[in-house]
């Protein structure tokens, strides 16, 4: 058994040691007392346990501790069983289990008391030894030598089941039945001698006792989730002629919100919670903007199969209408030169049979009448015919040019319209994602950019190239034409032109016909306009010849704009087929990407809210974790001393010490005295 002197000098030590403990704390101001007093009350518990760790005694020490000056009034909960005042041989008033102290306070009083611990225990110590490899009790390695190793397991034993409540990655409240604990933490420590040697620690602090022995420390965390509520710990050492070394553990309750050593890890769980409920909303706020990028990248696809419609409708309204349109105005500029290459024939051949007529004026006299009128008719019909090529290329552009415009603008509004309703969905997927107000403002600025880039350059591919070079090749085609026949044709009053050698003819002919005497001369400048007339006919010839070069360029350059809008549609097919694509990838993208990580914030958001909660949990026990309680308002401390004994042999030696000297005083006749001892 346990040395009693040795066992009384431990209680008295931790006593004192737990009183001194308290006397430090600051106290609060409890019910009872004025406000000008603060209560602390400490509640230290001490338990003797032998080396195999069999609970032997165990006591809770009481210190209560009045500070300032005032009335005092207070019932302090204790255990009443075996209750002893540890500052005088006075008792207690004692009433409900609780003691009763009315008194005056002026700087500090203590009241100090033990008793014995009829409350659980919060922790499980169990210790195992094992020498050479076989487990054995402790007196039986006393005295031997070989390989020892020494296992101490220590629970937290004050769990209970709770429905915890966390919020998870939704921001929704759920419950979760939990295991909750008494937060501990405490140390086991212990000194091995020097004949243990090759000393192998499990996680302990080692150092040197200065006189050839080995400290160990071990530290234990017994609040789950932090650490675990079973903390298994020990050593392994070289002995000979071994002893058992007795070993301290000290624990007390904390709380894991507010204690510095463990506040950190529980502002990460929460701080962890959060990260999963913000990771869960981002991710479905993604998750509605991808499906919202799905649903506009339809809208695009209906826009690209739309656009691929309207250049199809300028292709085949390019190959099928305006280029061989220009064809025609080719090949009729074409007839129209070989028109005027007879009429520059028929001139010639005018010519020539003025000169016949020249000679033989005489029998010219009679036709002078007629030919008269015809030469009218000539001009009549040099006018009409000037009239008529003028309107008629007149309405020609005008026809052909809003031809042109029109399909230009129909191209440009089946087209923009769509193109800046897809930019505008974008634009308002990335107002409504997560990115920073920066990022949206240069999206939105280069979504409008976009814009003004897209209407300027397609409208001035078609309006102000396309268009221009259409109308102008029709124009310029058509004002070769008419400015070739009006120049052709000109006025009676300008030179070298059809109507002034016509009005000279016509002059001439009325000079014949006035002065039949002056007819040779007359035929002579009759054949003379006739020769002009010839040259006339040559210029208006080579107006038609360039004529008919700028309506071949035309019909060659629509030709070219129609290839040119075959690929345009060519490629928009290829981009309809392609398009579907979109949506498709970003339904994709929903399912097997965003929607994940929605699944992935929402478990760590609950895994993460689950432990902060089971630590919030923790801490709410460890605000009630006194054995006894102590007055209302008061600051109350808690502590636990395990004491386990060491194992040397000396139990066994004093009783077979006091066998024999029993033995030598009966020997000697001395019975009666031991008798009267009280010994047997």
């Amino acid at each position: 058994m346990r040395n009693p002197i040795r066992r009384r000098s431990a209680v008295l030590a931790i006593g004192v040691f737990s009183l001194s403990a308290a006397a430090m704390a600051p106290g609060a101001f409890a019910a009872g007392s004025d406000d000008d007093v603060k209560v602390s009350n400490t509640e230290t518990v001490q338990v003797a346990m032998d080396a195999s760790g069999k609970i032997d005694a165990q006591r809770i020490y009481e210190q209560l501790v009045l500070t300032g000056k005032g009335k005092v009034d207070v019932a302090n909960p204790i255990s009443t069983k075996g209750l002893r005042n540890l500052d005088g041989f006075g008792g207690y008033d004692v009433k409900d289990g609780a003691v009763r102290i009315k008194t005056d306070v002026d700087g500090t009083k203590k009241y100090r008391s033990v008793s014995d611990f009829t409350k659980k225990l919060p922790l499980d110590i169990k210790v195992t030894y094992t020498l050479d490899g076989k487990k054995m009790d402790p007196s039986d390695i006393v005295g031997k030598s070989g390989t020892l190793e020494v296992r101490y397991v220590i629970t937290n034993v004050t769990g209970t089941t709770e429905d915890v409540p966390f919020t998870n990655g939704e921001g929704k409240t759920e419950t979760s039945p939990q295991e909750v604990v008494v937060p501990m933490v405490g140390t086991l420590d212990t000194t091995l001698p020097s004949n243990f040697t090759k000393v192998v620690p499990d996680g302990a602090n080692a150092a040197g006792d200065g006189r050839g022995g080995t400290m160990l420390s071990f530290t234990m965390t017994l609040i789950p989730p932090i650490g675990k509520a079973t903390a298994e710990i020990g050593y392994t050492a070289k002995v000979k002629n071994a002893t058992i070394p007795k070993a301290d553990i000290s624990a007390l309750p904390v709380n894991p919100l507010e204690n510095v050593s463990f506040k950190g890890g529980a502002e990460a769980y929460k701080g962890g919670a959060e990260t999963g409920q913000d990771l869960t909303a981002g991710a479905t706020e993604i998750n509605a903007n991808v499906l919202k990028l799905r649903d506009g990248a339809s809208e695009l696809v209906a826009g690209i199969l739309q656009l691929q419609d309207g250049a199809n409708q300028l292709s085949e309204g390019l190959q099928n209408e305006a280029a061989p349109g220009a064809g025609k105005l080719a090949k009729g500029a074409g007839d129209l030169d070989a028109g005027a290459g007879k009429l520059d024939a028929g001139a010639g051949k005018l010519s020539d049979g003025l000169a016949e007529a020249k000679n033989g004026a005489p029998a010219l006299l009679d036709g002078v009448a007629k030919l008269k009128a015809g030469a009218s008719k000539v001009d009549a019909g040099l006018v009409k015919l000037r009239d008529t090529v003028n309107a008629g290329g007149g309405d020609f552009n005008a026809q052909f040019g809003a031809a042109v415009d029109g399909a230009m603008t129909a191209t440009l509004d089946g087209i923009l319209p769509k193109l800046n309703g897809a930019l505008d969905g974008l634009n308002g997927l990335m107002q409504a994602s997560a990115a920073t107000a920066q990022e949206k403002g240069v999206f939105s600025a280069n979504v409008t950019g976009t814009k003004a880039a897209l209407k300027a350059g397609i409208e001035g591919a078609l309006k102000t190239q396309l268009a221009p070079q259409l109308k102008a090749g029709a124009a310029g085609g058509v004002k070769q034409l008419t400015d070739g026949v009006a120049g052709g044709v000109g006025s009676p009053d300008t030179k070298d032109t059809l109507r002034n050698g016509v009005a000279q003819i016509i002059g001439g002919l009325t000079q014949l016909s006035d002065k039949g005497g002056d007819l040779v001369d007359g035929l002579g400048q009759l054949s003379a306009g006739a020769d002009q007339l010839r040259a006339g006919t040559g210029d208006l010839q080579d107006g038609t010849g360039q004529l008919s070069k700028g309506a071949g360029d035309l019909a060659s350059g629509l030709d070219t704009a129609a290839a040119g809008s075959g690929k345009l549609a060519d490629g928009l097919d290829k981009a309809a087929e392609g398009a579907p694509a979109l949506p498709e990838g970003a339904d994709r993208l929903s399912k097997e990407g965003t929607s994940k990580v929605v699944e992935s914030g929402n478990e760590t958001a609950m895994d993460f809210g689950q432990r902060y909660a089971l630590l919030e949990a923790g801490a709410k026990r460890a605000a009630t974790a006194q054995p006894y309680g102590s007055p209302e308002g008061a600051t109350a401390l808690t502590a636990y001393k395990f004491e386990i004994a060491g194992e040397d042999g000396s139990d066994a030696a004093n009783v077979k010490r006091g066998l024999a000297a029993i033995a030598l005083m009966v020997a000697a006749g001395g019975f009666a005295t031991i008798r009267r001892r009280g010994l047997i």
